[in-house]
């Protein structure tokens, strides 16, 4: 469960607000569905992970952000449901991803120091 270390690593930037904040009630994060990040397991993970810290009990907001794909042979922009799904415009599976990868803290709202 790598949801574990993602968690972490989201207290870690976390306590880079701890000098302008006195404490974080909301935290908002882009999960893309192509990410890996299984959404409840991260809410899970972070729920303990916040315990303790300045932004425990604090609201997580997510954002799931949908794949988006630029078929490199016909141009055309698709949402494939995976990654190995072919263009359904030609069927080509030559792709470049526009969005979908995504994880990322996007804000970090709270009480001022």
């Amino acid at each position: 469960m790598h949801e574990l270390s993602l968690a972490v690593e989201i207290v870690g930037l976390l306590e880079r607000h701890a000098h302008e904040l006195q404490r974080i009630t909301r935290l908002t994060l882009d999960i893309g569905t192509l990410s890996c990040v299984d959404e409840q397991a991260l809410r899970t993970a972070l729920q303990a992970a916040l315990i303790g810290t300045l932004a425990d009990g604090a609201e997580v907001v997510v954002n799931i952000i949908e794949a988006l794909a630029l078929c490199l042979d016909c141009g055309q922009t698709f949402q494939p449901p995976d990654r190995i799904e072919p263009c359904p415009h030609c069927g080509a599976f030559r792709k470049r991803w526009l969005s979908g990868e995504d994880f990322r803290l996007r804000s970090v709202e709270g009480t001022p120091a």
